[in-house]
């Protein structure tokens, strides 16, 4: 089980353990409200709520059932074990984690530290990477076979930089990308990234999340007056992009079977590029993905509203939402984009608040005798049944829209 010194700093500052059955239907004085919102939402206590949860029940303090120490596991305190493939999952937990560590590294430096501790552990454990061929490690033990899945752990791991600012995780992150996959552009006959050494075949699976770490590496190489790896950044992070490019639909969808984290990595990209360069064209197809994502074709009907369709409940499957999520809030607090969209960052709002108050409400059993052990079933939307085991992909999605929620509360349209 989780430190039980952070259970208590987290939960002695989480006044989401009231009874939220007394609230579920005040007075509104006549305020119209959705059919699932009945009450107001106070994002940051519903995210204490959630992030302090999900860390209990997926991180593995100490070695669960099998599990290694310091990592996520895909079931919930691990009952079953079977943890062996959990690897790049483990990135977008982790930006949960580090989206709390954000919230509350200045105002609460005891759950800091702790958090730092479990980021240290993680890093250690090499994010539970199970790759059994050592010519794929690197010197930095986090690669992997899979491009896609090396992609992910190296953006988790400048972004434990980017919040913590030790210099190990951009050295790692450096020199997982150095190593480890810009070898592989010289495979693709077009130089874009393939998906796994062992199958050269390129998808935006794989070069949505390279664009991204290209583009973050190329904003650290300017920043350090180094010009020549600016450029190799950069037109790393161009090639990926063109291959998201190649299969944009007309309604910004991407690829035979768009999917919600390619999506949103295509968004993030785009918007990294354009910020690097000004070319507005990067940007605009940043907004297309994002529209591409808001539309039918990538929504079903629920409580009258369009939600992110089922891309599927096994653990693959069902965190690509946590992924959109996760990217939406960065283009939605960037305010430079209204000068070429004067509402995306408003629709995009809705779109991400829909969500979580739709998981918040109606995905968690708050009655008193459900409301410690009801967070999310397969399905955000979906309350988990007491005693039955939990899902990383779901809880992750469902942590990661109310921690998004919290970073763009207070943005103004």
């Amino acid at each position: 089980m989780i430190n039980t010194i952070l259970m208590f700093v987290l939960l002695a500052s989480v006044s989401c353990e009231k009874d939220y059955t007394s609230i579920t239907n005040p007075d509104r004085g006549g305020k119209s409200a959705k059919s699932y919102e009945k009450y107001d939402i106070i994002w940051s206590e519903a995210a204490d709520s959630c992030t302090t949860a999900f860390i209990d029940r997926f991180f593995c303090d100490e070695p669960r059932n099998g599990s290694r120490r310091g990592v996520f596991s895909y079931s919930e305190y691990n009952r079953r074990g079977g943890n062996f493939n959990c690897y790049w999952q483990q990135a977008h937990a982790m930006a949960v984690m580090v989206d709390y560590y954000n919230r509350v590294k200045a105002t609460r430096p005891d759950t800091a530290a702790i958090l730092e501790d479990y980021f240290t552990r993680w890093f250690d454990s090499r994010a539970n990477n199970y790759e059994g061929n050592p010519g794929y490690y690197g010197s930095t033990g986090f690669g992997n076979n899979f491009t896609d899945d090396t992609s992910w752990i190296t953006i988790a791991l400048l972004q434990l930089f980017e919040a913590t600012g030790e210099q190990k995780y951009f050295n790692a992150a450096k020199q997982t990308w150095d190593e480890c996959v810009r070898p592989r552009f010289e495979l693709h006959p077009y130089r874009w990234l393939p998906w796994k050494w062992t199958d050269l075949r390129a998808n935006e699976c794989t070069n949505g999340p390279g664009a991204i770490v290209a583009a973050t590496l190329a904003g650290y190489a300017r920043e350090a007056g180094d010009e020549a790896a600016f450029q190799q950044y950069l037109d790393e992070a161009y090639r990926c992009f063109d291959q998201n490019m190649d299969v944009m639909n007309p309604n910004g969808t991407l690829g035979i079977t768009p999917l919600s984290y390619t999506q949103g990595t295509c968004m993030e990209a785009g918007r990294l590029i354009w910020h690097l360069t000004g070319d507005d064209g990067y940007l605009r197809k940043a907004i297309s993905a994002a529209r591409g994502q808001m539309s039918n074709v990538m929504n079903d009907i629920y409580e009258h509203e369009l939600v992110m369709r089922n891309e599927g409940t096994d653990e693959n499957n069902s965190i690509f939402h946590a992924v959109l999520l996760h990217w939406a809030a960065r283009m939605v607090t960037d305010h430079d984009i209204d000068v070429y969209d004067s509402t995306i960052r408003k629709d995009l709002y809705n779109y991400l608040r829909r969500h979580a108050a739709i998981y918040w409400t109606i995905g968690i059993d708050k009655s008193k005798v459900a409301w410690s052990d009801s967070y999310f079933g397969t399905r955000c939307y979906q309350a988990r049944a007491v005693g039955t085991g939990g899902s990383l992909g779901a809880f992750t999605g469902g942590a990661q829209a109310i921690e998004s929620m919290c970073i763009i509360e207070n943005e103004t349209f």
